[in-house]
């Protein structure tokens, strides 16, 4: 179904925990005593980062069988176990409805064209199966168009995308699934209308990379829209990807139904975030304790070097850690600071707001994913001028 202007809407989705609850299981191999343990996708996603790692999993890794569930069987694709797992998630008494759910129900009936973007190794064959046994189940009126499933441990489906290196990454493999998915689109419903795609995910570390991927269509593709809508936990939140020199409250069709207004002259764009960062000790234990005692989401990490949480209304703090040598001490005076986000390159923003007074008390540090600078207000707080790098 096109839009007036020719244009259409695409939605991409992750299956496990977004889409649906399914009983799937992972098996964790404990070396030491010789055992098997099943977890549930959503539990493997709570303690992955905890594996082989002092504490209760210490003793549990990953192996090949861990995943074997998630890949198809030698029978016809109606029977693989996928099939099976979506019928007895809807027959059963467990919810099984995603965050995304409404919005699949929605492109069937609208019948918007879909990509299925999955860490399953499952054929795609096998995943149009699950969705016919939901409309069999009258679960949803049709299957929508697909554009493409993209299984990316699946061998076939590394092969159609590109990936020739095994070393590659899940989430690098999902980034090239979702570039793959919206050149597909553009190819089988034209380039020139001004389309809309969408990403949904549960896991914080996929939403930051689909947003990374939908950063790279929208450098390449300015006149169409990308969104990236985050499903993890209680979430549902919608975020759509503009150009980072790209003034957006300016731009009338983002808040299509404000009231029309003409910013003033003074207002300029050298900025456009602010995080509270905080040196701490143990990257982990302060992680635990901002997410776990505090209840905030993280939003993305970089292993020991970042981590960046939110409120609920969207309020930021970010992780570093702290370094003997080159930082105060975590919980003295200086290890709490206010971090401003440049909006693009640091230099010219520093060029620009000399030029309006602003009193810069040291030069830029170029690090491996920042570039700092410190400035000082009138009464001498000093505040963090940060790029970050890809």
């Amino acid at each position: 179904m096109a839009h007036g202007d020719g244009s259409r809407s695409f939605y991409f989705f992750d299956i496990d925990d977004n889409l649906l609850f399914l009983s799937t299981k992972l098996y964790l191999w404990n070396a030491e005593t010789q055992s098997e343990r099943a977890i549930s996708s959503g539990e493997f996603a709570e303690i992955q980062s905890m594996l082989g790692r002092p504490g209760p999993w210490e003793a549990w890794a990953i192996r090949s069988a861990t995943f074997r569930d998630f890949n198809d069987q030698d029978v016809p694709s109606d029977q693989q176990s996928f099939v099976r797992d979506v019928t007895c998630a809807v027959q059963g008494n467990a919810p099984w409805q995603g965050s995304s759910w409404r919005l699949l129900v929605h492109a069937a009936e609208a019948q918007r064209p879909i990509a299925v973007i999955s860490a399953r190794g499952h054929s795609p064959k096998t995943i149009e199966a699950g969705f016919q046994e939901l409309v069999s189940l009258g679960q949803l009126s049709s299957v929508p168009p697909i554009l493409g499933i993209y299984t990316v441990t699946n061998e076939e489906v590394l092969k159609a995308i590109g990936v020739t290196d095994a070393a590659t990454t899940i989430p690098s493999r999902k980034k090239i699934a979702i570039k793959k998915a919206v050149e597909v689109a553009l190819a089988r419903y034209g380039s020139g209308p001004p389309h809309r795609f969408g990403m949904s995910d549960d896991d914080p570390a996929n939403v930051v990379l689909a947003i990374s991927a939908m950063r790279d269509c929208k450098l390449k593709h300015l006149d169409k829209r990308f969104f990236v809508i985050n499903t993890n936990g209680t979430e549902f939140v919608k975020l759509e990807i503009f150009p980072v020199n790209d003034p957006v409250t300016a731009h009338d069709h983002v808040l299509s139904d404000a009231t029309k207004t003409t910013a003033p002259e003074s207002r300029r764009n050298e900025i456009q975030g602010m995080t509270a960062s905080i040196y701490v000790s143990d990257m982990d234990r302060a992680v635990e304790f901002y997410e776990e005692a505090l209840g905030l989401t993280l939003q993305s990490r970089i292993g020991n070097e970042w981590a960046q949480l939110a409120t609920a209304d969207g309020g930021l703090i970010g992780l570093h850690p702290a370094q003997p040598s080159a930082s105060v001490t975590p919980g003295t005076a200086g290890a709490i600071n206010i971090e401003l986000r440049a909006s693009g390159d640091l230099d010219a923003a520093v060029t620009s707001l000399k030029a309006h007074g602003v009193r810069f008390v040291t030069e830029i540090l170029n690090y491996e994913h920042v570039r700092l600078i410190t400035c000082g207000d009138p009464d001498g707080n000093k505040l963090f001028l940060a790029q970050p790098l890809p």
